[in-house]
Formats: C-alpha cells, sequence, structure tokens
C-alpha cells in the first residue's frame, strides 16, 4: 500500500474497478472524492486513467478508417507469399 492510500481510502487497482462508473457519473460522490484525490497524488493512476479515457474514441477513429485499395493488395499478397514459406 503507498503511503497516500491511507489518507486517500482507495488503492490504485480501487482506481481501477472504478474507472468506468467515474465516467460514466454512476460512481457515488463520497467514492468519485476518493477517485479524484487518489488522482491528485499518483502520476502512475493519472497515466492509467487518460489512457482508459481515451480508448474508445482511439479506437473509434482506427475503425472509422478504411484502407486503400492498393494498401489492402500488398498487405493481402505479402502474407499470403509469408505463409507459403512457414515451415
Amino acid at each position: 500500500m503507498k503511503p497516500y492510500e491511507r489518507v486517500i481510502g482507495i488503492s490504485c487497482s480501487q482506481l481501477v474497478d472504478y474507472c468506468m462508473d467515474y465516467l460514466s457519473g454512476t460512481l457515488p460522490a463520497e467514492d468519485r472524492e476518493s477517485f479524484d484525490g487518489h488522482l491528485s497524488y499518483c502520476p502512475e493512476c493519472v497515466k492509467f486513467f487518460e489512457t482508459y479515457r481515451k480508448t474508445p474514441e482511439i479506437s473509434r477513429e482506427a475503425l472509422s478508417l478504411e484502407m486503400p485499395d492498393g494498401v489492402r493488395y500488398e498487405v493481402r499478397s505479402f502474407l499470403r507469399e509469408r505463409y507459403k514459406k512457414a515451415p
């Protein structure tokens, strides 16, 4: 346990468990306060939470991109040749 976890009331693993409820607005006020307090002390959790928060947006952007036909053809050709050479 990190020293500040005794003061703010939640551990890093609890913060991870609370992320979805925090973002959806369903985390109770007391837990939300502990969550915010933890983030104010723990840079590792800040990094984790920012990544967690951005993941759906980045995924949507990546899935909305369409591969050009020429690139698709080249990738498939490369993979077919690679597959033929596999032992």
